[in-house]
């Protein structure tokens, strides 16, 4: 099946609204445009072959058969500005003597086609008809004339090299080619008004969501203490998914559409699962947040998926347009087109995933924030050294007691100046307040190592038959 035809499927398929369906590259319509754009060069002359001619004078370093460093025989470009039609055009450079295209074997309709193009638009030609051809019966080269008082331009008013100064341009307008790029200027810009509506929707709904969890967090009743363990344990499922950017070597960054909403099928299952054990007890009001939080998500894949096959078929429109005309827009016209466009250049992903992080996950502190480096558990009775670094009580007394003075994170040496007087008193009732069971683990084990230290190894047995017989 061509992508068309995929293309036109997924929008028909009813994933996504009316309005984003109307919004989408009309594949369709601009291949009928492609079409005319041919008919209106074979009017001129210009076919594939011929305009494919016309660029070989440059080859991919910018020289021309020689080596020597050239401009371009051939230019297409497009005047464009807020008040300014989309106007593509294609220059050419020829003869000023008598408007012959230049360097290129050409037919002989095609030649008196420019030729006529020329003398209308540039008085200074010289009128008298020229032979088409060099005695030799190779194609006209710019040295195979002495140069005449005409200095050529191109479309930025700077004069071409000194090899091209005896040379003039003919400048060819193409109609077809205006309505094609104005049709897609004009979609890219109601995708772009579809993005900025749907970011500033899926805004709103984080920010909803993140002052309702502030509400919860704030109050203090054993309800909402536990509610706040269960999201916390959400989040934690939802961190450890990955669902939208990955940290991993192989595949670090944004994850296209299906990857992400692969990650988010583990990430529902999981959570799934976690309800099914009754792990998770959400009141009503709790519950209602949580759907809304699953539905964020559920938009957000929409909008990539949406915005990724929406590019894909502006690069097949363009590779046909290219493949079809010869013009070579999609490497310069249709770069400075959505290099603009926030719907093809923006990575929605990214921008969400920091807002969710910024206005809901911080929400709710994770343990995984506040582990040790070393231990790898809670930074319990943290120390914080001069260099800024963290670190629980019991991993900083045996650097001490092994003299290991580099901090183990930037290696700066402030470990053994460390006192009681380091430990950071704000972090330790924060610790206290939002992870009140892993507190006591941690002052259990500490208690442990602490015994051990004075009184050997079977302290810890000890400890251990204690619990037993109690």
């Amino acid at each position: 099946m061509k992508f068309g035809q995929d293309f036109e499927a997924a929008l028909a398929r009813g994933e996504y609204p009316p309005d984003w369906v109307n919004s989408a590259i009309s594949y369709k319509k601009l291949k009928k445009c492609i079409k005319r754009v041919q008919q209106e060069l074979l009017s001129l002359g210009l076919d594939k072959d011929t305009l494919d001619a016309l660029w070989k004078h440059v080859g991919s370093t910018g020289s021309d058969l020689d080596g020597r460093t050239t401009d371009s025989l051939l230019q297409y470009t497009v005047e464009d500005g807020e008040r300014v039609s989309f106007t593509p055009k294609l220059t050419i450079v020829v003869d000023p003597r008598d408007g012959s295209p230049m360097d290129a074997w050409l037919s002989p309709d095609t030649r008196r086609i420019l030729r006529r193009l020329a003398r209308s638009s540039n008085p200074r030609i010289d009128r008298a008809e020229a032979q088409e051809e060099s005695p030799s019966g190779q194609p006209r080269l710019p040295g195979d004339h002495d140069p005449v008082w005409t200095i050529a331009a191109d479309e930025s008013g700077k004069s071409l090299n000194n090899e091209q100064q005896h040379l003039d341009t003919v400048e060819v307008p193409l109609t077809a080619d205006s309505e094609f790029f104005q049709t897609l200027r004009r979609e890219l810009t109601c995708l772009d008004d579809l993005q900025q509506a749907e970011d500033a929707r899926l805004r709103e709904e984080i920010t909803r969501l993140g002052s309702e969890l502030r509400a919860l967090r704030a109050s203090n009743s054993k309800r909402s203490k536990k509610e706040v363990e269960a999201w916390r344990k959400i989040f934690e499922l939802y961190s450890d998914a990955e669902v939208f950017l990955s940290s991993h070597e192989a595949d670090a960054g944004a994850r296209d559409a299906a990857h992400a909403q692969n990650q988010f099928q583990l990430f529902s299952q999981s959570l799934a699962a976690q309800r099914k054990k009754d792990v998770l007890k959400l009141g009503k009001e709790a519950d209602g947040a949580l759907s809304r939080f699953l539905q964020i998500n559920v938009n957000l894949l929409r909008l990539i998926k949406f915005q990724e096959i929406n590019r894909t078929a502006l690069n097949k429109i363009m590779k046909k347009f290219d493949k079809r005309t010869a013009l070579h827009a999609k490497s310069s016209v249709a770069r400075s087109l959505t290099k603009t466009s926030p719907f093809m250049v923006e990575d929605l992903a990214k921008a969400t995933c920091f807002t969710i992080s910024e206005e809901v996950l911080r929400i709710i502190p994770q343990l995984n924030d506040y582990l040790c480096p070393i231990c790898f558990s809670i930074s319990w009775r943290p120390i914080r050294l001069r260099c800024g670094h963290l670190f629980c009580i019991r991993c900083m007394i045996v650097l001490q007691r092994e003299e290991k003075d580099p901090c183990p994170l930037c290696r700066e040496e402030v470990v053994m100046e460390a006192t009681e007087k380091n430990i950071d008193k704000e972090m330790v009732q924060f610790l206290k307040a939002n992870f009140k069971n892993d507190v006591k683990e941690k002052q259990k084990q500490n208690e442990i190592a602490a015994g051990i230290d004075q009184w050997g190894a079977a302290y810890e047995h000890a400890q251990m038959q204690r619990c037993v017989v109690m």
